[in-house]
């Protein structure tokens, strides 16, 4: 769709459609050419390559139904090398650990294997078993807790009964807990 003021082009585009890419290799405006005619110039250029390129794709690419109902493109093996920022790395070269270990058939163990999540059904989550957030603590998520006094009483009790025993059954006394003073 040209207008009459474009010319046509003395070379046409070339395509990579394998990394949808147009390459116009015509010549851009010059520098002394007014901005708004650069600008209506280069947007014309962007929309002739856009258009082309699309129409390469519906003409040149075979056109599959997927499983889903959808329609897509399939695309041929890109044909322009793009470069690299940096070289390709080098392979690691093994330690000697791993010579060794490759030798015997040592396989290092998996962090999933040696089981250090659980899953908690109260929480719907997979949380450590041990430590921080873990599975073995007891309510220590509780910022309050109320203390029973008789609780408390009742546990005093039991201790001071529990050292009159071990007293008694020791010195073969009467039971009670004698009490010493430090002598000056």
């Amino acid at each position: 769709m040209a207008t009459m003021n474009e010319q046509p082009k003395a070379q046409p585009f070339t395509f990579d459609l394998g990394h949808l890419m147009c390459i116009d290799t015509n010549p851009l405006p010059s520098l002394t050419t007014a901005t708004a005619d650069k600008e209506a110039i280069l947007a014309a250029t962007a929309q002739a390559c856009a258009q082309g390129l699309i129409n390469q794709l519906l003409t040149a690419c075979p056109i599959v139904r997927s499983s889903d109902g959808d329609l897509q493109i399939k695309l041929p093996a890109p044909t322009t090398e793009l470069p690299r920022e940096k070289p390709v790395p080098k392979e690691k070269e093994q330690t000697k650990w791993d010579r060794f270990a490759l030798k015997k058939g040592i396989r290092p163990k998996k962090k999933e294997a040696s089981g250090k999540l659980v899953y908690d059904e109260e929480k719907g989550d997979w949380v450590p078993k041990y430590g921080y957030k873990g599975k073995n603590v007891d309510g220590g998520g509780d910022w309050l807790v109320e203390v029973d006094d008789r609780a408390e009483k009742d546990k005093k009790a039991e201790k001071v009964k529990a050292m009159g025993a071990v007293a008694e059954g020791v010195r073969g006394g009467t039971g009670k807990v004698k009490k010493y003073r430090k002598s000056r």
